[in-house]
């Protein structure tokens, strides 16, 4: 159910120097279940990835959230262990095995009968194992952050938290272009959280930063029928600060943890899923964190999306999703 992570093969050592990823704590394949309930005490945050993109090829959006795993391991594993962020209040997990699910939509035929259907069945399975995982995690009493995938994820991620909380829902705020509120058509990338609203493990819901012309007037709609979701555009912010604490006051609750989610393709030209030419810059994606983690009480960090091909897209996508994670562990760590 997951595949390690290897330091030997991921960290790059200096002399006189020490990397985060040689402070972190990284677990074994086998038995995993019993380290993580071990481990409460001597960390706080657990790093799951999700190499998957069936989600995402479910919603046509562009394939490559499967990497983004991987490249962001590599960049995180190498930045500075020092005053600011040691490490060592942080396991690695590993990666949620979907290998076999992942083959299994790469090998349909997308000129076949009933191609999507067949792609949201497996988008099913997906959910899970992810929901599994992490239910796992958040019973060990981690903070779950999660990288890679489609935000297909965000569901089985909410009924995983949702199943361990004290009143068994949680609540969302999401940075995001689109927001995944789509109808109930089978599973995909862009419906995760009106399936977590339908089935009650999602309470309050905020899409933050959505764009006017990609967020369709029927799912508007749906969610203006919703006292418990609202959103904001990105057209219409002039000051980031003061509407996202309005956005944080919606969805802030001390008995009720909340999930803070950036989904890549909100930062504008972040190789991702849907990349776009508009969107926030990656300094007000890592305010967006901070505010939220220093605010809320949060469920999880969930950053799907990334959708690294190229080389240089893979260098470029690790090191944003290893600022966004540094800045959520220091926020809590610090706050």
């Amino acid at each position: 159910m997951i595949i390690a992570a290897n330091p030997d093969q991921l960290v790059k050592p200096r002399k006189g120097e020490t990397r985060v990823g040689e402070t972190m704590i990284f677990l074994k394949a086998k038995d995993w279940q019993a380290a993580l309930g071990k481990l409460k005490k001597e960390v706080r945050f657990c790093l799951i990835g999700i190499p998957e993109c069936v989600g995402v090829m479910g919603n046509h959006g562009r394939p490559g959230t499967q990497h983004a795993w991987d490249s962001f391991l590599r960049a995180f594993c190498n930045i500075q262990s020092n005053r600011y962020l040691r490490g060592n209040e942080i396991c690695v997990l590993g990666a949620v095995n979907i290998d076999a699910i992942q083959e299994k939509a790469d090998a349909l035929d997308s000129a076949s009968d009933y191609y999507f259907q067949k792609l949201h069945l497996l988008c099913e399975e997906v959910d899970e194992m992810v929901e599994n995982v992490l239910t796992e995690v958040k019973a060990a009493e981690l903070i779950p952050i999660v990288i890679g995938g489609g935000h297909n994820n965000s569901y089985p991620i909410i009924k995983a938290c949702a199943a361990v909380a004290h009143k068994k829902k949680v609540n969302a705020i999401n940075l995001d272009a689109h927001a995944d509120f789509r109808a109930l058509e089978g599973r995909h990338s862009g419906n995760g959280f009106s399936y977590a609203r339908q089935k009650k493990c999602l309470n309050r819901y905020f899409a933050f930063g959505l764009h006017q012309s990609y967020n369709s007037e029927n799912m508007l709609k749906s969610m203006d029928a919703d006292e418990q979701v609202k959103y904001s555009f990105l057209e219409n912010i002039t000051y980031l600060e003061s509407m996202l604490a309005d956005a944080v006051s919606f969805v802030v609750d001390d008995m009720i943890e909340c999930g803070i989610e950036v989904d890549m393709d909100a930062i504008r030209m972040m190789p991702s899923s849907a990349m776009s030419p508009s969107g926030v810059s990656l300094e007000q994606a890592r305010l967006f964190v901070r505010q939220c983690a220093k605010s809320l009480s949060p469920a999880y960090l969930h950053l799907p999306e990334a959708a690294p091909n190229e080389e240089s897209e893979k260098l470029m996508v690790g090191k944003a999703l290893s600022y966004l994670v540094a800045d959520f562990v220091k926020a809590i760590v610090h706050r």
